[in-house]
């Protein structure tokens, strides 16, 4: 049940209000979920489809929008009348600032809460903070009339809910459903994660990035030697957590052959060795067939390294460090607007993703800006430009700026007119993160799209990932890979200890949610924050210049830019 506001409705301040809940609540939340206790059996009730479009975007079997009433007098209907809204897709709730919208889970509901705890004899089950466990009848009441079990009236920031007895009752047969029972690739012992690489990442970096994961999972394992023990023997406020355990089992699923494919691969791979989550992944190109296949799954996966991440606002399970190459071209769009270039801006690429992805980007960021003028340019021919095709189209054009959605090889022939030439932004990206990859003769007209934090000598913002390489022998070949592959597994397992064996993977992503942010370990991206419904975890960039010493020193000619 909530005792919030539907998203949406009213403004911030109503929003803020929702979360006003007493202290005593919360308690009574964190002792339901520190009890083992099974949820009431859902079966395969027919009702479940239904009752989930109900809970999940507010719309009736009927295909009509629910409606309700929320303080009183407020109507709402459609989505922001969604319990989803308040109370997340995995039915736990949310908390803000110490106040919380409870779980609506089968188990929490059909339980009747009490304060205190047993061993100590100071458990009560009268009082605010309490109430009896909820039946059919009783919740139903709850959602139309708001008055809980005990016959107590709701909160008013509870909404009432305009349902027939038939549609509060397929919600009612959901909710003894949600999160009733572990996801797939969860034993008594062990998490099943996964880690998928594609066939066009260098060996180098497929094994910067394996050797990481695997390092990880035999260190979490091995620390972990005692857990079992502690299972059967800690104290009884300990006991859930430790019986909450698992060791982690991580599979490494390579794709072969086209991207046509892989999709294919990854269905024959979970139906052979269900897993609980992705753990990272990398690859070169397009992400989409490992993403629409999380989707079609409902498995997450966490912080892919790809530079062509999925751009949606309707999906949910693939959380990403950030937009990738788009985001590279939208900050420079942004950048270049604020400077008003007074001429044409040519953008050269190939017609491959990795190139023609950010300049389809930044074409779109400037369409109809009167200052900004953008010239297009494909290379069509296999073999690098050489300095002749420079000088044509700077002649023929006259640009006051270029943009090279390019890579080091096709570089190469600027760097014997780098005098003639006007300013050039690169892709820190397309350079394999690499300033050194800039000629010394271009890096005087050179600024990078840096979507990082800026390099220090000490290399402090990855401090705590390279000392935890070298203490296991494994030497920094790809900063950015390594990295984040450390980062990632470190959220996770992170993450599964706070979900306290509830091992749903909605519930997994909105712990994760609340994590980012606030997490010690840190990777090559300066500033990382998630929200409900956010999955891009950096959202800017630098533009930087490079110094002329060998290897360049980095200097940032913007703020952190975020379009």
């Amino acid at each position: 049940m909530n005792d919030g506001h539907p998203a949406g409705a009213n403004g911030p301040a109503v929003w803020r209000a929702r979360w006003r809940v007493g202290a005593s609540v919360l308690a009574a939340i964190v002792a339901v979920l520190a009890s083992a206790a099974a949820a009431p059996p859902a079966g395969d009730d027919p009702r479940l489809p239904a009752g989930r479009r109900i809970y999940r975007e507010g719309v009736l079997p009927s295909g009509k929008p629910v409606h309700g009433v929320v303080q009183g007098d407020v109507a709402f209907t459609g989505l922001q009348a969604s319990c989803m809204s308040c109370h997340r897709r995995s039915g736990f709730g949310a908390s803000e600032a110490g106040a919380v919208a409870p779980p609506v889970i089968g188990e929490f509901l059909y339980r009747s809460i009490g304060l205190g705890a047993e061993q100590t004899g100071l458990r009560r089950s009268h009082g605010p903070g309490t109430r009896p466990a909820y039946t059919d009848e009783t919740l139903v009441r709850a959602i139309r009339e708001g008055i809980d079990p005990a016959g107590r009236t709701l909160a008013p920031l509870m909404p009432r809910f305009e349902l027939s007895d038939a549609d509060a009752l397929t919600l009612v047969a959901y909710l003894k459903s949600l999160s009733s029972a572990a996801s797939p690739g969860v034993s008594d012992s062990t998490v099943h994660l996964a880690t998928v690489v594609t066939p066009d990442v260098a060996p180098v970096r497929r094994a910067a990035f394996l050797g990481v994961l695997e390092a990880f999972v035999r260190d979490r394992n091995s620390a972990s030697r005692l857990e079992d023990e502690r299972k059967t023997r800690s104290g009884w406020e300990k006991r859930r957590e430790y019986q909450a355990y698992r060791k982690l089992a991580l599979h490494v699923w390579e794709l072969a052959g086209p991207p046509s494919s892989w999709r294919a691969q990854l269905e024959e791979r979970y139906r052979a060795e269900p897993v609980f989550a992705l753990l990272s992944g990398i690859g070169e190109g397009d992400w989409r067939p490992v993403h629409e296949f999380c989707e079609a799954n409902e498995i997450p996966c966490l912080f892919p390294i790809t530079d062509l991440p999925v751009i949606s606002d309707d999906d949910y399970y693939t959380i990403y460090f950030s937009r990738g190459l788009t985001l590279q071209a939208e900050a420079l769009a942004s950048h270049l607007r604020d400077a008003a270039p007074a001429g044409p801006v040519v953008q050269a690429f190939r017609a491959e993703p990795r190139s023609a992805v950010p300049a389809a980007a930044f074409r779109t960021a400037l369409q109809g800006d009167p200052q900004v003028a953008v010239v297009d340019r494909v290379i069509g021919d296999p073999a690098p430009p050489d300095a002749s095709y420079w000088r044509s189209l700077i002649a023929k054009l006259r640009p006051v700026a270029l943009v090279l959605w390019l890579g080091e090889a096709d570089l190469a022939g600027l760097a014997s007119i780098s005098d003639d030439l006007p300013a050039v932004f690169l892709s820190a990206s397309l350079l394999r993160d690499d300033p050194g990859a800039v000629a010394p003769a271009l890096r005087r007209r050179a600024r990078l799209i840096w979507p990082y934090a800026p390099p220090s000598p000490t290399g402090a913002h990855t401090a705590r990932a390279r000392v935890w390489l070298k203490a296991r022998g494994l030497p920094v070949v790809d900063e950015r890979v390594q990295t984040g592959a450390f980062f990632a597994a470190t959220l996770a397992s992170d993450a599964l200890k706070e979900v306290r064996g509830y091992y749903v993977r909605d519930y997994l992503i909105e712990r994760l949610e609340h994590m980012v942010d606030s997490s010690v370990t840190t990777s090559v991206y300066p500033r990382l924050s998630l929200a409900p419904g956010v999955r891009f975890a950096s959202k800017g960039c630098y533009i930087v210049r490079l110094t002329a010493s060998d290897p360049p020193t980095l200097i940032a000619v913007s703020d952190w830019i975020v379009p």
